[in-house]
């Protein structure tokens, strides 16, 4: 969605912003393309996403405090994203933890 801040889309950045996760997870391959995503920002080969370039690469700048928006899905050990939580922040957050509308 990084180019709204030009006011256009191109067509393949509107359906991938329209898409639903669940709508993906019905594909046959669904856990393997989102490994394929997953390890687009997995840099190390850690198997973890370190948070702070997970924030680069979506182009959020130091301003966004990435760990208090990231908190629910990242590892509190370490205060990284494992693949799991990747899945889990996919779905967005949890109907318990959204706002009512």
């Amino acid at each position: 969605l990084n180019a709204l801040q030009y006011r256009r889309m191109a067509f393949d950045e509107f359906c991938a912003a329209a898409l639903s996760v669940h709508q993906l997870e019905a594909l046959d391959r669904w856990e393997q393309h989102a490994r394929c995503a997953y390890e687009l920002f997995e840099k190390d080969g850690n198997r973890a996403i370190v948070i702070e370039e997970l924030a680069s690469e979506l182009g959020l700048g130091p301003s966004v405090p990435v760990h208090a928006v990231l908190h629910d899905w990242i590892r509190h050990t370490d205060g990284k994203l494992s693949f799991l939580g990747f899945v889990k922040l996919l779905h967005g957050p949890s109907r318990s933890l959204a706002k009512p509308h």
